[in-house]
């Protein structure tokens, strides 16, 4: 087990500890034994822990036997069991969406430059730039102009819903960003199977304004005499995939533009 999460190799006839396992060795036993268990989980990415990522519990019904005497044995209070498991579930999934992320921005920058090539307006693309290589916390990614002139800030999130959904994380600031920025839109990238090839490939699915999905954005909760604050960081947001406008929100040559916070 150990060998196959990468924590032990062998040279001949000599075992050697990773790094990560002798780091790990250092911790008191319980707390080793929880750590161990969450990398061995979080690194096999197993299918049925990312299906867990989006609930609040655990479908133990879905848990290999293996998995859940190991759990059993480890954690007496089934509460600490669920909440490793979902902390695991989320983590995978947030290693898959954030592979997904590069891919997703290669996807839309290029599907901008075919915008602005297909408009004949080879002259402006120079001007499509991935601002998220420079900066990853302006509250968008993309920087590019359309045919008509017009420049466009675009947020690119990489969805792995199921086929109808769509779902992404938010950050706060990507959210005050949009709110705040007429010319600001969200354009989702979906992997779908691609026959020519028979291989998945990153496709620009549809985008959306602040207004498609502010009414899912938390608030924070109200000041409790001064004693109690919160303010709401990330969130992630669940969308029909019929809410997304198709295509980008670019613009071509002598097209009308769309009202400001449509």
């Amino acid at each position: 087990m150990l060998a196959r999460a990468g924590l032990l190799t062998t040279q001949g006839h000599l075992v050697i500890p990773a790094d990560d396992l002798l780091a790990m060795a250092r911790l008191p036993v319980d707390t080793f034994v929880e750590a161990l268990l969450f990398k061995i989980l979080t690194d096999q990415r197993e299918a049925w822990l990312a299906q867990m990522a989006t609930t609040d519990e655990v479908r133990w019904e879905l848990v290999p036997y293996d998995v859940a005497m190991a759990l059993a044995s480890t954690f007496e209070d089934v509460r600490e069991r669920d909440a490793l498991l979902l902390a695991a579930a989320r983590e995978v999934d947030l290693q898959v969406l954030q592979e997904f992320g590069d891919e997703g921005e290669q996807a839309v920058l290029e599907a901008c430059r075919t915008h602005l090539r297909n408009a004949g307006m080879k002259h402006m693309l120079p001007d499509v730039a991935q601002v998220s290589l420079i900066d990853d916390t302006l509250g968008y990614d993309i920087a590019s102009p359309d045919a008509a002139g017009q420049r466009h800030r675009l947020e690119v999130k990489a969805t792995s819903a199921p086929p109808g959904w769509v779902e992404f994380f938010i950050s706060r600031n990507e959210a005050t960003v949009a709110q705040c920025d007429p010319r600001w839109s969200l354009v989702v990238t979906r992997r779908d199977h691609d026959p020519t090839i028979r291989e998945p490939v990153m496709r620009v699915a549809g985008w959306l304004t602040h207004s498609d999905f502010a009414a899912a954005l938390p608030a924070d909760p109200p000041v409790d005499g001064g004693q109690l604050r919160g303010r709401w960081a990330s969130c992630r947001i669940t969308i029909s995939a019929q809410c997304l406008r198709p295509g980008l929100p670019l613009r071509k040559p002598n097209e009308p533009a769309e009202p400001a916070g449509r």
